[in-house]
């Protein structure tokens, strides 16, 4: 389902202090310099700390000063293997770069292996699919001057998009 941009930051902004939803953002912008998508996160870390502790067995208390030091490591590979895409069909290899906090939310960074550059992107991401049946995973993607959107769930965690000519 493609949605408008304006949409989308009304989503995120309507709730956030209550946190009642379950929804996080992921940004794709495809940089022409390094031939790289460079992939932005914002996942609440109270639901990312549910995830990982029933993934991998540890309470990771994100954005805390109870943080333990393996939860980057975890968050990392909890991330990669929730976020599948494919430039023109071919698959794309991520590298899980860090987080770092914000108000209520954490932000997470991805980056891709090179790739082409992208006319059509298919996207799967299932991130908290598993821990929230009402959960919302909205991808902005960004390539040259196109801007699209998808909203996906747990009854459609993968879409595509054409972004280019």
């Amino acid at each position: 389902m493609i949605i408008p941009v304006a949409a989308i930051l009304a989503m995120m902004l309507a709730g956030s202090a209550l946190h009642k939803f379950y929804v996080s953002l992921t940004e794709l912008r495809y940089n022409p310099d390094s031939s790289r998508l460079e992939v932005s996160m914002r996942i609440f870390p109270d639901d990312l700390d549910r995830a990982l502790l029933e993934k991998y067995g540890l309470a990771t208390h994100l954005a805390t000063g109870l943080e333990p030091a393996e939860a980057d490591s975890l968050v990392g590979e909890y991330l990669t293997l929730h976020l599948r895409v494919e430039v023109n069909g071919a698959p794309v290899s991520f590298t899980y770069l860090g987080k770092e906090p914000e108000a209520n939310a954490l932000w997470c960074y991805l980056e891709s292996d090179p790739v082409t550059s992208p006319r059509s992107l298919k996207i799967r991401n299932t991130i908290l699919l598993d821990e929230f049946e009402d959960q919302v995973n909205i991808i902005q993607a960004y390539t040259g001057e196109w801007n699209k959107g998808l909203l996906l769930s747990r009854n459609t965690p993968e879409d595509s998009l054409i972004v280019g000519k």
